[in-house]
């Protein structure tokens, strides 16, 4: 992705739009470099902020050392790859990081705009993540949920079908599961949460505004 010199300079001081596109899921998709990061934004939310995502910088530095183990990683809601950014700026090289998500245009911006690591494979998949979590036979080591349409979680995320598959495409044991979740009122939370609890073990809450990051493990 190129920037003129105007842009560069002024990024540093306020971010900066580069470019806007129509989104699949929703009108408007705006990217902007920001203080030598990429965001991706919808009308209401930051989709990506590379390796300054808060939902996933709080995650990972929860699960710290735990992460250097994970060989196999999907992400599920890819935006522009701030999870791999994350993962690169730790010096954390899984050997591969698979990205999933349904807007062919984010997938073309993450390409652009991702910094990877020599000793990663990358794998960008344009799909519906329920289609590709049905598909799916691979095991991981860490798996992150992180799919909304602005400031709302679809449905299904938190439905008893997708928590199973999302369990079964986890290592046996071992396999971590980071869900970030928005709360837009506290039943539809009290809801989700329950919904949770009968798949998986709720290792720990994080709260930042109204996200709530969940660390979970396999209750099998």
């Amino acid at each position: 992705m190129q920037l003129s010199l105007f842009q560069k300079w002024a990024s540093y001081l306020y971010p900066v739009k580069v470019a806007t596109a129509a989104g699949l899921t929703t009108p408007v998709l705006i990217l902007y470099r920001f203080r030598g990061r990429w965001q991706l934004s919808a009308a209401t939310a930051v989709y990506s902020d590379g390796p300054a995502y808060r939902p996933l910088t709080a995650a990972f530095g929860y699960l710290g050392a735990r992460l250097a183990g994970c060989t196999e990683v999907l992400v599920l809601g890819a935006g522009l790859g701030s999870a791999a950014a994350i993962l690169h700026q730790r010096k954390i090289a899984p050997r591969c990081i698979t990205l999933v998500d349904i807007d062919p245009q984010v997938i073309r911006w993450g390409k652009e705009t991702l910094d990877t690591s020599p000793g990663t494979r990358y794998e960008w998949v344009c799909s519906d993540v329920q289609d590709f979590a049905v598909q799916q036979g691979v095991c991981y080591e860490l798996l992150i949920v992180d799919v909304f349409q602005d400031r709302i979680v679809p449905a299904f995320v938190t439905g008893p079908a997708f928590l199973q598959r999302c369990r079964q495409m986890l290592r046996p044991a071992t396999g971590i599961l980071v869900l970030n979740y928005i709360i837009n009122n506290e039943q539809g939370w009290d809801t989700a949460l329950q919904h949770i609890r009968t798949v998986f073990i709720v290792e720990h809450v994080i709260k930042i505004g109204i996200n709530r990051i969940l660390i979970l493990k396999s209750n099998a």
